[in-house]
C-alpha cells in the first residue's frame, strides 16, 4: 500500500510537469471526432473511475439518531496499463501541401521527374481529396517522444493523357504526440464533509475549488451521497455492519472535459476499538460514467486555396468501469482518521484519505 501512494503523489508532480510543453486544445485540434475520441479514451475511464472512489472508508453506526461530523482531504489515483497508451483508429483527413509533398516525393514524383504542370495538378488533387485513412500511435497518456502517424492508402490519378501511381506513405502528425508522457496513474483530490447519523445513515458532500492547471484549463468538481447501515433496522446487532449506498458527482477540466459518475453498492465492514480503533471494510459496486468532450477540430481541407475555417467537435465517451470490488482500511487515533483502499476494476484505482472528526 505504501508503493501504491507514494506512486499516485509521483504521478500528481509528473502530470503538472508535463503538461507544460503544449496545450491539449492545440494537439486535440488536429483530431477529427473518431480519432480524438480513441485519442483521449484512457483519460475518460480515468476520470470516472476518480469519481467514484474514496467516498466510504468507515460506515455509519447502526444508531438511530447520533452526532457526528469529519472533514477528509482524499487523493485518488487510477492506474494506466500499457494497453491503452497506444490506440488505432481510422478517420477522414485533408493531407497539408506539405504533406502532400512528402507523399509524392516517396513515389519519386517530383517537378523534374513529371513536369512542373503535371506535378502542380497531382499534388492539388490530392489536396482536394478527402481520404480515409488509419491513425496510429500514442494516447493521450503515451509517450511524449511518439507522434501519432497517418496512412496515406495510395491512389492512381489521371493527368493529361498519363495515369500516375501514388503509392501508400505513412507520416507523422508533428502536432500530435503523447500529452501525459506515459504519466503512471491519473492523479485526483477532494475535500469530503460527511455528517449524521440520522436512522443509520451519513451524507457526505465533496467537493474541489476551481485549480486553474496550466494548459490544461480549471479543474473543479462536486459531488454528494448518502451511505445507510441496515444494522439499524435489527433489533439484535449484526455480527458486522452491513450498508448500502449511493454517490454521484460531476467534473469539468478546461474547456474540454465535462464528466458526470454515478456509483451505487453495498459495503461491510467492522470496528475493534474505540477510542483507538482499526476497521477493515469491502464494497461491491456498480458505477457508471460519461465524459463529454469539445473542442474546435482545424481541417487540412481549402476552398479556393484558403483554410476553411475550425469547426466543433463534440463527443461523448463512456467510462470502462461498471463493477468494482474495493478493499480497503481505516485507522482512528483519536479524533483523526487515516485510510487506503484500492478498488479491483478495469480501470484500477487507489485513494487515501486523511480526516479529522467525532
Amino acid at each position: 500500500m505504501k508503493k501504491t501512494i507514494v506512486t499516485i503523489l509521483t504521478s500528481t508532480f509528473l502530470l503538472a510537469s508535463s503538461i507544460k510543453a503544449q496545450t491539449l486544445e492545440e494537439t486535440l485540434s488536429n483530431l477529427s471526432s473518431s480519432v480524438g475520441k480513441a485519442y483521449v479514451s484512457p483519460i475518460i475511464s480515468a476520470f470516472g473511475s476518480n469519481l467514484n472512489s474514496g467516498w466510504v472508508s468507515k460506515l455509519p453506526p447502526s444508531d438511530f439518531l447520533g452526532l457526528h461530523f469529519d472533514i477528509k482531504v482524499i487523493a485518488m489515483g487510477s492506474f494506466f496499463s500499457n494497453e491503452v497508451k497506444r490506440f488505432n483508429a481510422s478517420g477522414d483527413f485533408y493531407f497539408s501541401e506539405s504533406q502532400v509533398q512528402q507523399i509524392l516525393a516517396n513515389s519519386n514524383i517530383t517537378p523534374s521527374n513529371v513536369g512542373q504542370q503535371n506535378y502542380n495538378a497531382l499534388k492539388n488533387e490530392l489536396m482536394k481529396t478527402k481520404f480515409s485513412v488509419n491513425f496510429s500511435g500514442p494516447t493521450i497518456v503515451g509517450s511524449k517522444n511518439e507522434y501519432v502517424k497517418v496512412k496515406f492508402p495510395g491512389k492512381t490519378i489521371q493527368s493529361g493523357n498519363q495515369q500516375y501511381t501514388v503509392n501508400p506513405y505513412e507520416l507523422s502528425l508533428q502536432e500530435v504526440k503523447g500529452f501525459l508522457d506515459e504519466v503512471p496513474a491519473l492523479p485526483t483530490g477532494a475535500v469530503q464533509l460527511t455528517i449524521g447519523t440520522v436512522a443509520g445513515t451519513y451524507a457526505s458532500f465533496r467537493y474541489l475549488p476551481s485549480v486553474d492547471i496550466q494548459d490544461l484549463g480549471k479543474f473543479r468538481f462536486w459531488g454528494i451521497g448518502l451511505i445507510h447501515n441496515a444494522g439499524v433496522w435489527f433489533k439484535n446487532p449484526l455480527p458486522l455492519d452491513i450498508a448500502v449506498g449511493f454517490f454521484t458527482q460531476d467534473l469539468k477540466v478546461g474547456d474540454i472535459f465535462e464528466s458526470s459518475a454515478t456509483q451505487y453498492g453495498v459495503y461491510a465492514g467492522k470496528t475493534f476499538g474505540s477510542i483507538v480503533s482499526v476497521s477493515p471494510y469491502a464494497g461491491f459496486t456498480f458505477e457508471k460514467s460519461k465524459t463529454t468532450v469539445e473542442y474546435d477540430y482545424q481541417s487540412n481541407e481549402t476552398v479556393n486555396g484558403v483554410r476553411v475555417p475550425p469547426t466543433k467537435v463534440k463527443f461523448e465517451v463512456e467510462g470502462e468501469n461498471s463493477s468494482a470490488f474495493t478493499l480497503g482500511l481505516n485507522i482512528k487515533l483519536v479524533a483523526i482518521n487515516i485510510n487506503a483502499d484500492y478498488k479491483f476494476a478495469k480501470t484500477k484505482t487507489a485513494s487515501v484519505g486523511l480526516s479529522l472528526g467525532f
